[in-house]
């Protein structure tokens, strides 16, 4: 079976293959790109000397954490 759009017959399945084309064409253009920016550290504001240090050995114990409970 085949269809005639502006004068010319075309058949089932080239009109399928086409959909298919511009579905995945449409999909693959709606993706981000591939540029991903790495989130900025956060900035610590301490009062003092101590607490900034307090706050990042805090900091650096919660990653070694997550690092050895990653490995199981």
């Amino acid at each position: 079976m085949s269809y005639t759009i502006l004068g010319r017959k075309i058949l089932n399945e080239h009109l399928a293959l086409a959909t298919f084309g511009l579905t995945g064409l449409a999909t693959y253009l709606s993706l981000p790109s591939g540029d991903k920016k790495a989130a900025p550290a956060p900035v610590v504001q301490a009062s003092s000397d101590d607490e900034s240090k307090f706050i990042a050995d805090f900091i650096a114990n919660l990653e070694k954490e997550d690092k050895a409970g990653a490995k199981h």
